[in-house]
């Protein structure tokens, strides 16, 4: 029977293969564009820009899914409602609203990068309101706890 405790456990096994992934790009991301570009019949002048586009968002895109793995680790210690998870939530939303002005500018040499950035954006947004809730919550919470 699938379970609140089974979801946090899949959903850290995802989080840790995609940190490996994005390893793995960014470690394999000349020979990548290289193909791709091949393959796309796209202009050699876009190598460069794409790979640097590639590092520039691997890093704050790191740096979000590694603060994912905390968060899901403290909730699989049932430890929800606290500061450290805002401050988690509140890093993972400006990783996104990084990634998002990253492929905004790399917008103007490949187009598509402007509607991922509105997505990340979008992605950021939410991520700041369930931040807002859970932050209400743990003064909510700690207020409690203060009470006899």
């Amino acid at each position: 029977m699938w379970n609140p405790n089974k979801s946090v456990i899949a959903s850290s096994v995802c989080t840790k293969i995609t940190i490996g992934i994005v390893i793995g790009i960014i470690l394999t991301a000349p020979y990548l564009v290289n193909g791709y570009v091949g393959y796309a019949a796209k202009d050699p002048a876009v190598v460069r820009p794409l790979i640097v586009t590639i590092y520039a968002c691997a890093v704050p895109g790191l740096i979000a899914m590694l603060s994912l793995n905390k968060l899901l680790a403290n909730i699989k210690k049932k430890e929800v409602f606290i500061e450290k998870n805002v401050k988690l939530l509140r890093m993972i939303s400006w990783c996104s609203f990084a990634v998002s002005g990253i492929l905004l500018a790399s917008g103007f040499y490949y187009l598509m990068f402007v509607f991922i950035a509105f997505a990340a954006a979008f992605f950021g947004l939410i991520l700041r309101v369930v931040k807002n809730v859970i932050e209400q919550a743990v003064a909510i919470k700690n207020e409690n706890d203060f009470t006899i």
